[in-house]
């Protein structure tokens, strides 16, 4: 008998000790971000967000590269606040930097491309890749560029992000939205915006590369029906004015630069139409109305300017107006109508 309530004492000693041992070996709990968790800055510059790409694992192997012509830029890489790449020059896609990385959360975590110089052709770009997703970053000696990185699986993805899942950064119903901005300061103050029959905001600030809507510093409209809205802007001494239109579920960034309508210093505007993603259906033919056709052949981590020939999509030196147009791919149409103003840069993002 005392050898059996001994066996028994044994028994229960060990099967606690067991649980204990299950308990501190157990995998601590990870948090799941329903939104993005992009600071408004790193490092004392403003982060622009450039769009949104969706993983299956938080276990992650990133892959960076110098994104087109390889020029000596040197670059961080900042994963949820951690620096992962610091201060490293990038070669091309046959030499990439290789970080393993795991990220700490499921659903949104972030990426953020921090430039320590221009290079050779400015503005700093790299092609980064998380367990083989790619995406285009771009950032200057201004500001950073950030993407949302969502592990999937839990609820979220892309089309909850900052850029809708298609980077142009519509609101996600029959609206569209519209930002004015400036790319340097102009040294006449804060530019008040007045849109016709919607009300007026101002421009405080400027950007070293293209906001997305709603960004602190632009003046910002948004919940804007679909239509041709005139504006008006100035500042102490320079004066803007022009027409805008605005598609449903469509980011429109509208720059404003040096001179009357803010474009290029003539009498006629240009557009540029560009995608943010590989749509993956080849090339994407665009044919505007009464003026002829180009084609797209890439994508940009963010919007182009107009005088930025590479992918093709550019028309220029159009007279003011209102044009139709209509693109096409394997696969995929769209159609639709722009309004070209004196010395306006239209960037102008097809999205799926």
């Amino acid at each position: 008998m005392k050898k059996l309530k001994l066996l028994i004492l044994i028994t229960l000693i060990l099967a606690n000790f067991s649980c204990e041992k299950e308990e501190e070996t157990s995998e601590p709990e990870i948090e799941v971000n329903e939104t993005s968790i992009i600071p408004a800055s790193t490092s004392g510059r403003p982060n622009n967000y450039l769009g949104c790409i969706e993983i299956s694992s938080r276990i992650t192997t990133i892959e960076v590269w110098d994104h087109g012509q390889i020029d000596g830029d040197i670059i961080s890489i900042i994963a949820n606040g951690n620096t992962i790449i610091n201060q490293e020059v990038l070669d091309g896609p046959s030499n990439p930097i290789t970080v393993d990385y795991d990220f700490t959360n499921n659903g949104f975590n972030y990426i953020t491309l921090f430039a320590h110089n221009l290079g050779d052709i400015p503005p700093n770009t790299c092609t980064i890749a998380i367990n083989g997703v790619q995406f285009v970053l771009e950032a200057n000696l201004d500001a950073n560029g950030s993407i949302d990185v969502i592990v999937t699986g839990y609820g979220v993805d892309c089309s909850d992000s900052g850029g809708g899942g298609s980077g142009g950064g519509g609101n996600g119903n029959d609206t569209g939205a519209l930002i004015f901005y400036v790319n340097e300061d102009l040294g006449c103050g804060p530019i008040n915006v007045n849109l016709e029959g919607v009300g007026s905001n101002t421009i405080t600030g400027y950007y070293g590369s293209t906001p997305d809507c709603g960004a602190s510093g632009g003046a910002n409209f948004s919940d804007l029906d679909p239509g041709v809205y005139s504006y008006t802007a100035s500042c102490s001494d320079t004066n803007w004015s022009g027409t805008v239109t605005i598609e449903a579920d469509t980011c429109l960034k509208q720059l404003l630069l040096p001179g009357s309508g803010g474009g290029g210093g003539g009498t006629t505007g240009d557009v540029k139409f560009w995608i943010n993603q590989d749509f993956g259906c080849g090339n994407i033919s665009v044919n505007v109305s009464g003026v002829g056709s180009s084609t797209i052949s890439g994508y940009f981590g963010s919007a182009p300017s107009c005088d930025n020939s590479s992918a093709g999509g550019n028309f220029n030196d159009l007279n003011p107006g209102n044009y139709n147009y209509d693109a096409s791919c394997s696969g995929y149409t769209w159609q639709g109508s722009f309004t070209i103003t004196e010395n306006q840069c239209l960037q102008f993002q097809l999205t799926l």
